[in-house]
């Protein structure tokens, strides 16, 4: 059986999440690209600014969603801390 490798979403939402998540990753080794980044640059206010898609390699999905995990696990502490 071949293992054929494809692009997969890891994360959808506002654009500058996506660029923190895109981040998370690449310090992790995992290459990522944005999918509608350029679009939602140039919104009117660019923190509510939505579809920006992380998207990663499918070999890398169990990596890539423990560290995804681990953002919104500290995320909710710091939310409730705060």
């Amino acid at each position: 059986m071949q293992n054929k490798e494809h692009a997969v979403e890891a994360y959808a939402g506002t654009l500058w999440e996506a660029q923190l998540i895109q981040s998370l990753l690449e310090n992790a080794e995992i290459e990522s690209y944005l999918v509608n980044a350029l679009l939602n640059a140039y919104a009117f206010n660019p923190s509510i600014a939505g579809n920006v898609k992380v998207m990663i390699s499918s070999n890398d999905v169990d990596q890539a969603t423990i560290i995804i995990n681990d953002y919104y696990t500290n995320k909710q502490k710091e939310d409730t801390m705060g």
